[in-house]
């Protein structure tokens, strides 16, 4: 209530200017922008102030942003306010020429002073009868003093002061007191602002303003804009400052995107960052073909000439950041990094990739160079890693037919760019096609690596993509966001009031999923452009829905699997598996029509894997019955030397794929129920050291392989507890095994690190103890989730794509879902006794939890906030295979309940 009322009596004042303009006479040399104190961060020149909060206006981005409650009562002040002085409240504000300047405040938080002009008379009872209302019916105070000659009036109420004056045809108004006195001493000064210096230059080449105004931005104060909101620990906002000297852009709101363009304002007589790129045209953003889809943003530059660009980011350095020069001078004399060299093979294109991550604070970084030649710069590079690392055998990893290298130097692509790219201890790299790829680790470039291959990129998404397409290709320099996985990493360097403001709003923020920030050198000056976009639609609109059936599939027989999801290597279309209950493997295309039977002796024992044998690019099927191993083609031809016999009485539990460097070179690992391992090549041979390996004790989950530093590292868990870590001839490494002290029934969790030390394995126990270890056989942390009686039950739920986890717990009539911090996040009412869990995460704002009820052969489909999605439940038998459609906005799962193979969509 209180900030109605502050926003109220901001209103009132501003209304009243119609009173002064009635009474006071207009002097030529002062102009509005006179009254703006110097210190302004920036100032906004609404065309239509009144209208950009009108109740009806239906924009989806408009109505998004309103939901915030202070924006809110901002729209529920002015309808108050043009009912109180029948609608004269807004005739007065958009006939008049108003703008509002805004400035740092004490208290984390902005301070805005109002400054309006009145060109004709006013109605005269305007004031008065505002003045009325605010005493009367607000019970505010009204009181006067002086301060330099000027007659300052104050309405007070507890906290709220709004302090004003009227000067000529002016009223200058703030709920800063010391924001109206800093405009005074504007006036009695004769000082000039930024903003004047510049006024006449931008009038002369803007022919007013346009839709629904104008934002005058003094990037000589953007560093404190910013870090009125950061946290200074763990961002260095100065560097902001000297972007460049002043910027107006037009403020023009579509249905779903906000967008401000206009011009950066050199001035010649400084260097600034901008103007590094003064004279040099950009060349595009083909960079959007290898930019993995779970990228939070980019920062991307463009030139022409980057021999030119570099030169100017000399200056610039010389200028405001000199230790960068020093940095860039160790490079080339300890290292012998000769620059020239490196502009021979360099492109026009740089790119810095911040992929998103919700687990850790520390960002998995991309660094991408374009190169004209492939050859010269995996020279180049080598050079460099053995001049960094001459006292050492060069690191060198296969993976996916590429080479990860080392380069023992901190920071390179912040030596060479500056100290925006920075976050690079020390730099993994390989070179392929037309780039070379730095990651400040070596599994962030295995990440890279697979989604290039899979073509899981920026430019693949149809969503994305049509966002890209949106903006400027040409630009030398730009920002560009996914809003969904940047929101985590932005609330991580916020300080404490403003990362809790972004949690408590983040389902209306996450709801703009798209921004860029861009600058295009235009004759000397730079063409800017703000957009943020709101493809979705409001979720607040959205309800519980009914599931959609896309496509159906009858048996002869009931179905006894899940579906598998397998690639067709012909056409990279997505089809599906499933087995039924006279043993018969079914595959069906796309639209879910039959394709292939394969008749079978028993019931699948694992998931289907697919491999590439031959490695031709050919898949075939890889999966485990009772006793037998299977791998045949799409044709139903068995591999030769398989179906594969386990050399063992006992049933087969799990069936693993291994694939240590993405070679192909594939190993496939088999439990029997007493926990007996075996490990085979792809051939079907038996490896040395696994004929059997004897665990002693039934396995609670398949067994596991990471690699780490060109180790490999064989992970198995038994029922028992026992956790045991193995090389790749089956012995025990040092450290293991390590005793859970519970015994474990489910899979656990691995987060690869740069090393064994901080690569670590979170396991749940049955008796809800969450216990971390790394590969070392260190333990680095026991959580305890509360056991209120015997009847609860735990469970770890690991991702799809195994980037997260979470955890639930189930008692009688409830399930509590924790985060990997045994954080609490919401609640469930169910009265499931047999269930299924699963959890997908497609992205950090498109996680979906299900639970299958399986008594009652039900599902339920929830988001990561807890919401149900569908209104009635979702018959299934067994466990969903889900797929998420980016560019709708819409999850597709697959379910096989009866006879019936159904394809069902449901939207976010």
């Amino acid at each position: 209530m209180k900030k109605v009322l502050i926003v109220i009596v901001i209103g009132v004042i501003l209304a009243g200017a119609g009173w002064g303009g009635f009474h006071l006479w207009k002097q030529s040399r002062i102009t509005i922008w006179s009254f703006v104190p110097d210190n302004s961060i920036l100032v906004f020149e609404p065309n239509d102030f009144t209208y950009l909060w009108r109740p009806d206006d239906n924009r989806k981005i408009i109505k998004n942003l309103k939901s915030l409650s202070e924006l809110d009562s901002v729209q529920q002040v002015i309808s108050q306010l043009d009912s109180a002085t029948n609608h004269q409240f807004s005739k007065v504000v958009d006939q008049g020429h108003l703008l509002i300047s805004f400035h740092q405040n004490t208290n984390e938080s902005l301070a805005a002073l109002y400054i309006l002009e009145v060109q004709e008379l006013q109605q005269h009872s305007i004031l008065s009868d505002l003045q009325e209302y605010l005493k009367d019916s607000l019970s505010f105070e009204k009181s006067e003093r002086v301060y330099q000659d000027y007659v300052i009036t104050e309405f007070k109420k507890s906290e709220a002061t709004l302090t004003y004056i009227f000067h000529k045809n002016y009223l200058i108004a703030s709920l800063s007191p010391f924001l109206v006195e800093d405009a005074i001493r504007m006036i009695t000064d004769s000082r000039v602002n930024t903003y004047q210096e510049t006024e006449l230059h931008v009038a002369q080449v803007a022919q007013g303003t346009s839709g629904a105004g104008r934002c005058y931005i003094n990037t000589n104060y953007l560093n404190k804009l910013a870090g009125i909101f950061a946290n200074p620990v763990e961002i260095d906002t100065t560097p902001l400052k000297w972007l460049t000297h002043l910027m107006y852009l037009d403020l023009n709101i579509d249905n779903d995107k906000i967008d401000l363009s206009g011009f950066s304002v050199n001035d010649t007589s400084k260097i600034n960052y901008l103007s590094a790129f003064d004279g040099i045209r950009g060349v595009g953003f083909d960079m959007k073909n290898i930019v993995p889809a779970s990228t939070s943003y980019v920062l991307h530059a463009s030139v022409e000439d980057v021999s030119q660009w570099h030169i100017g980011l000399k200056n610039y350095w010389r200028k405001h950041e000199p230790a960068q020069l020093t940095q860039i001078g160790e490079l080339e004399n300890r290292f012998d990094f000769n620059i020239k060299d490196f502009y021979e093979f360099m492109g026009n294109e740089v790119g810095y990739f911040v992929l998103e991550s919700s687990r850790s604070f520390n960002s998995d970084l991309i660094f991408c160079i374009e190169h004209k030649s492939q050859e010269l710069a995996a020279q180049f590079f080598e050079s460099l890693a053995q001049q960094a690392n001459s006292d050492s055998t060069l690191y060198l990893e296969n993976y996916a037919e590429r080479q990860i290298k080392h380069i023992n130097i901190d920071e390179i692509p912040a030596r060479l760019f500056g100290s925006m790219y920075g976050g690079f201890p020390s730099a993994y790299y390989f070179v392929d096609g037309s780039y070379v790829y730095f990651g400040n680790s070596q599994q962030v470039l295995e990440i890279l690596i697979d989604d290039i291959d899979q073509e899981n990129t920026w430019r693949r998404s149809v969503r994305t993509n049509a966002f890209l397409e949106s903006t400027h290709e040409d630009a030398n320099f730009s920002m560009f966001v996914k809003s969904r996985g940047a929101i985590n990493k932005v609330g991580k360097v916020l300080n404490d009031n403003w990362a809790k403001y972004l949690e408590d709003n983040k389902t209306i923020f996450s709801q703009i999923e798209y921004g860029a920030v861009q600058f295009t050198h235009v004759d000397g000056e730079y063409y800017t452009s703000l957009l943020l976009q709101h493809p979705g639609d409001l979720v607040k609109q959205i309800k519980p829905q009914s599931f959609e059936i896309q496509k159906q599939q009858g048996f002869a027989n009931n179905l006894i699997s899940k579906p598998f999801a397998v690639r067709n290597h012909n056409d990279r279309t997505l089809e599906m598996m499933v087995q039924d209950e006279a043993f018969t493997l079914h595959l069906l295309d796309v639209n879910l029509k039959p394709t292939l039977q394969i008749p079978l002796e028993g019931q699948l024992k694992s998931k289907i894997y697919q491999v590439d044998y031959y490695k031709n690019g050919k898949l075939q099927y890889l999966f485990a019955l009772d006793k037998t191993i299977h791998m045949v083609d799409r044709n139903g031809t068995y591999i030769p030397g398989y179906p594969v016999k386990l050399k063992s009485d006992n049933l087969i539990s799990e069936l693993s794929l291994i694939d240590y460097d993405k070679s192909r070179n594939y190993r496939i690992m088999v439990a029997d129920s007493k926990g007996n391992y075996y490990l085979y090549n792809k051939a079907g041979k038996l490896l040395d050291g696994w004929n059997p390996k004897k665990m002693g004790s039934s396995p609670a989950t398949l067994g596991r392989h990471v690699r780490v530093q060109k180790n490999d590292y064989m992970l198995l868990v038994q029922k028992n507890g026992i956790f045991q870590n193995l090389n790749r001839r089956g012995e025990t490494r040092d450290g293991f095994p390590i005793d859970l002290k519970g015994n474990i029934s489910q899979d656990y969790f691995i987060s690869k690190g740069s090393k064994p030390a901080n690569t670590e394995i979170s396991a749940l126990t049955d008796l809800g103890e969450l216990v971390s270890f790394n590969l070392a056989g260190v333990v680095t942390n026991r959580g305890q989730l509360v056991r209120e009686n015997e009847e609860v039950t735990f469970h770890l739920v690991n991702s799809g794509t195994e980037k997260e986890f979470i955890l639930i717990e189930k008692n009688e009539n409830e399930l509590t879902v924790f985060n990997e911090a045994l954080i609490e996040q919401f609640k469930i009412d169910t009265k499931a006794e047999q269930m299924a869990l699963q959890y997908y995460y497609f992205g950090v704002d498109n996680q979906l939890i299900i639970l299958i009820d399986q008594e009652r052969r039900q599902g339920y489909i929830y988001n990561q906030d807890g919401r149900l999605l569908h209104e009635e439940p979702l018959d299934v038998g067994y466990e969903l295979a889900v797929l998420f459609q980016e560019s709708k906005g819409q999850f597709d799962l697959y379910c096989s309940t009866g006879n019936q193979l159904n394809l069902v969509s449901l939207k976010k």
